[in-house]
């Protein structure tokens, strides 16, 4: 998003370990650069880190989806 206009409002349920998962990466972010990242931005930002650059994140964007879906066959937690 460009503009930082809010397009869209996505609502999800998380576990306590991706609770703790997300909290300690904005621990980190906060200890080391000083600034306070929400949740919400922390995933929006790891979504754009991803989209970013498509040619330069194609393995990763592949290797992202192929995890997803391993999970989900093997009964992940939402699959």
């Amino acid at each position: 998003m460009k503009n930082n206009e809010i397009l869209h409002k996505v609502v999800t349920f998380l576990g306590r370990e991706e609770l703790d998962f997300l909290d300690n990466i904005t621990k980190d972010i906060l200890f080391s650069k000083g600034v306070k990242i929400p949740r919400s931005a922390l995933l929006k930002n790891i979504i754009d880190v991803v989209l970013s650059n498509e040619s330069a994140n194609e393995e990763i964007y592949n290797k992202l989806i192929s995890e997803v879906i391993k999970n989900i066959k093997k009964g992940g937690k939402d699959g």
